[in-house]
């Protein structure tokens, strides 16, 4: 079996996809979402699919020292051996045979190549959305053994680690599909929505500050990158 951690703040679009997702790699798989006091459905949504809620406060800021916090512990008490530790944004491609199979070759913790999948119609169906550019930055450790690794030790931003303990990365490299880019306005929402939130730490130490950019810098992200979309689901 596997669990699943997460952090949560008003993803309602993603939550039920972010789980079905899940349930459907790992069907016995636990789910613990971590939520900032949504002020939208997602904790509704996630209560009715059956996911543990757990509530943790960061003075209605953004604080990424908070995820890191979160991030670092959250597994260590988990039931399972295997854990995922995630956005709710990002899902990762991996089934539980490859899992198993991984396992019996003495993987501690998997590498995935990370992928953001971008929507660039008007419409969005989560469902048809295939195609994204790969950016290395997402290239994380998100899954793992937590009775073989002690500690995973995630730098700011989670973007990075080093953990310790039996550590035996995975020979395959699987895919993290990333679903931030989910259509022009909605990402202005979005970052306009957490530039208001960037904790005073945040802003002096520079993490999170992507979300600061501007709608034309967000446009020409999007004309930039449409023409790097490759198919990357099925």
């Amino acid at each position: 079996m596997v669990t699943i951690h997460t952090l949560t703040y008003n993803e309602e679009l993603m939550v039920e996809f972010f789980v079905k997702h899940y349930r459907e790699l790992f069907p016995n798989c636990i789910i613990k979402i971590y939520d900032n006091y949504s002020t939208d459905n997602t904790v509704n949504i996630a209560k009715d699919l059956g996911c543990e809620i757990f509530y943790y406060e960061s003075n209605n800021t953004l604080s990424d020292s908070k995820f890191l916090e979160i991030k670092n512990n959250c597994w260590k008490n988990s039931s399972t051996d295997w854990v995922i530790v995630c956005d709710c944004d990002e899902l990762i491609q991996i089934n539980n045979e490859e899992l198993i199979n991984e396992q019996n070759n003495g993987t501690t913790l998997f590498k995935f190549k990370g992928y953001h999948i971008m929507n660039t119609e008007d419409e969005l169906n989560l469902n048809d959305l295939k195609f994204g550019f790969s950016d290395t930055m997402y290239d994380k450790i998100l899954l793992f053994n937590k009775s073989k690794i002690n500690d995973i030790n995630y730098d700011p931003g989670c973007h990075s680690a080093t953990p310790n303990g039996d550590v035996v990365y995975s020979k395959n490299e699987y895919n993290l599909l990333h679903y931030k880019y989910l259509g022009i306005n909605h990402t202005i929402n979005r970052y306009e929505l957490f530039a208001k939130r960037l904790s005073d730490e945040n802003l002096k130490s520079g993490w999170s500050i992507h979300y600061l950019k501007k709608e034309n810098e967000i446009k020409e992200y999007y004309k930039n990158n449409k023409k790097n979309l490759i198919k990357v689901k099925k």
